[in-house]
């Protein structure tokens, strides 16, 4: 796990070696083991180290072989059977690294190489040979890509701001995808929060060259794997349980020994990270470390009393709570807001990186990813429920006045009800992108703030119907987990140069929990019902039958009184990109309790926050020794 960083084109010659430096220096955190750079005209390549496997410099980067190098970020969990295939086809290797694989197959089977690939990643190879570069991203998005695209040439790096070191503050908001971050808490890949910058897609490549500039390819296509996995002949239901503890199994196993360091596991209490920290305790030979967050001031929502119950059950682990106090989060504030290279308003990044920050490992197992495989949102039979209704009786529904703020209604039928009428829309797909939208479209366009981009945005996305189950849940890995989800646990996680693994992404795993029977994966109210049936053998009653729960911040109370809401409002004096009358409104109104405009105003904090740090990284010196 690791931090890459490029250029090449006539970016190399309006860039020294010290700039290159300087902006390798922004992603220090991803990698503290150390740094490299290599050169030759038309190319730079530089590097970050998180040591994993083969923790020699004889594994660093960039690495070459002949004509050809490579600066990786990921982990390769299959290295070893690949290296084995390619030594019977009379490959050698000098190292017992991951990377010298990845280089060589790529140099065996080129860019058929990458759905032999069982890990994440997001690498850049140089063919010197023919002067091309190719940049290529794993299939569901665990490794971020950004890539600055001019007419002399091209940038590339794991986060935004050494791109932006490189462009010397030459680069521009991106209005478009700006609207994009307003909606959704986040801006989606393609788009960049920055002008000419975009994010390589989940399971895509590229190639660039002087003569013939970029071409973009897919090599892996989520929908099509899933068909071919549907359309195959269906265990029963008691079968199917067996399987899936046997591939579970195997995807932990495999992430656990993929590994010449410790690896630990990050508990929550709920039955994704139990399964998980279990298996990992049973598939590791020493003893294992695990990590929980507690809430002391916030009793509802801590979680430490399942977790315990897990760890009791298990000999060999070292539980470690750690916990999270309004005062400590809100001190974490800075630390992670001003390293965000693009604005992110998934409040939740500040807890997970606290976690982050006290696990003593280098690398820990998660469990997300199994509400997206195993139904586990209640969203999904909402919507599946909503393309169920007569066309009809949907527009006529969509006469209706909505609930202004269905989270307050405090009766739990009513609410859903509620809710469940808020995202009702003409196709399920509409529908979806409502339950995954954060802020209303009037209130964004009284703000100043160009919301032009979602029409074109929605057509890029999934075309199919999204009308059952499955379709929603293919829709929803490819577009909120990789831009949500995935980018918190990489942020949250690198930013403390830690490495999280998440077994539930194994490629066999998922093509074959979504071409299961939806009955399955939803029966009535019980979801994720083949997940908890698998393996209620080994979870406590208490885990097995508890409710979801998420990592919930007090935010809307930190608008309405104390430290953030002070700050905000000095925010908005100084700014000149959002309607300062309005914003302030909104304040007022939030602070006076009318209204709940706590996501929104999160939004535009962190939003501020990011334009005002654009400066910083535009100029930034490394200090101390460079590589």
């Amino acid at each position: 796990m690791c931090g890459i960083l490029g250029a090449t084109g006539g970016r190399v010659a309006a860039a020294s070696e010290t700039d290159f430096l300087d902006a390798l220096d922004l992603i220090r955190h991803r990698g503290p083991d150390g740094g490299s750079v290599w050169g030759e005209p038309g190319i730079w390549l530089g590097h970050r180290r998180l040591a994993i496997i083969d923790l020699g410099q004889r594994a660093g980067q960039p690495m070459r072989q002949g004509r050809l190098t490579i600066v990786f970020n990921g982990e390769i969990y299959n290295y070893r059977e690949l290296r084995a295939e390619l030594s019977a086809l009379g490959y050698t290797f000098s190292t017992s690294s991951d990377t010298e694989v990845l280089l060589q197959a790529w140099k065996h089977w080129g860019a058929d190489c990458l759905l032999r690939l069982e890990g994440m990643f997001a690498f850049a190879l140089w063919d010197g040979e023919q002067d091309k570069l190719y940049l290529a991203r794993d299939r569901y998005g665990e490794k971020p890509l950004f890539v600055h695209e001019s007419s002399d040439g091209l940038a590339f790096a794991s986060e935004m701001p050494p791109l932006i070191r490189l462009a010397g503050g030459a680069l521009r908001e991106n209005k478009l995808a700006t609207g994009l971050f307003f909606l959704y808490s986040y801006v989606p890949a393609p788009y960049g929060a920055l002008q000419d910058v975009f994010q390589i897609e989940p399971g895509c490549w590229m190639e660039w060259s002087a003569q013939n500039g970029v071409r973009r390819h897919r090599y892996y296509s989520l929908q099509s794997a899933i068909a071919i996995s549907a359309a195959q002949p269906q265990p029963a239901y008691g079968e199917a349980c067996r399987m899936l503890k046997t591939l579970l199994r195997d995807a932990v196993r495999q992430r656990v020994e993929t590994a010449d360091v410790p690896v630990a596991s990050l508990l929550s209490g709920g039955i994704d990270s139990s399964i998980v920290t279990i298996l990992a305790a049973q598939a590791s030979n020493q003893s294992m470390s695990v990590y929980s967050l507690g809430f002391p001031e916030d009793p509802g929502f801590d979680e430490t009393d399942f977790a315990r119950a897990i760890t009791a059950t298990l000999p060999n682990v070292q539980h470690h709570i750690v916990e999270a106090t309004e005062d400590g989060v809100l001190r974490f504030v800075g630390e992670v807001l001003d390293r965000l290279g693009e604005p992110y308003a998934d409040a939740s990044i500040l807890p997970t990186s606290l976690l982050c920050s006290q696990i003593e490992e280098k690398v820990a197992l998660g469990g997300d990813a199994a509400d997206e495989l195993f139904a586990g949102y209640g969203i999904y039979p909402a919507i599946v429920a909503g393309a169920r209704l007569p066309g009809l009786v949907r527009g006529l529904l969509g006469l209706l006045p909505r609930h202004p703020n269905p989270p307050a209604i405090r009766n739990a039928h009513l609410r859903a009800a509620a809710l469940f009428h808020r995202h009702l829309r003409a196709t399920p797909l509409q529908s979806y992108l409502s339950w995954r939208s954060y802020a209303d479209m009037d209130a964004l366009a009284a703000l100043g703030i160009d919301t032009s981009a979602t029409a074109g945005f929605a057509e890029t996305l999934n075309r199919s119907s999204a009308a059952s189950l499955r379709d929603v849940q293919a829709l929803d890995l490819a577009f909120n987990l990789p831009n949500d989800m995935l980018k918190k646990v990489d942020h949250a996680a690198m930013f403390q140069g830690l490495e999280v693994r998440l077994p539930f992404l194994d490629s066999k795993l998922v093509h074959w929990a979504l071409g299961l029977p939806d009955e399955y994966r939803i029966s009535g109210r019980t979801r994720k019902r083949i997940l908890r049936d698998a393996f209620a053998d080994v979870l406590p009653e208490m885990v097995l039958t508890r409710g979801k729960m998420g990592f919930l911040l007090p935010i809307r109370r930190w608008f309405r009184e104390g430290r953030l809401r002070h700050e905000l409002d000095a925010m908005l004096s100084a700014q000149m990109v959002l309607d300062r009358k309005v914003a302030r409104y909104v304040l007022s109104e939030h602070a006076a309790g009318r209204a709940d405009h706590s996501v929104l105003l999160w939004s535009i904090y962190v939003y501020l926050r990011w334009l005002a740090m654009i400066s910083a990284w535009a100029t930034h010196r490394a200090t101390g020794v460079r590589k």
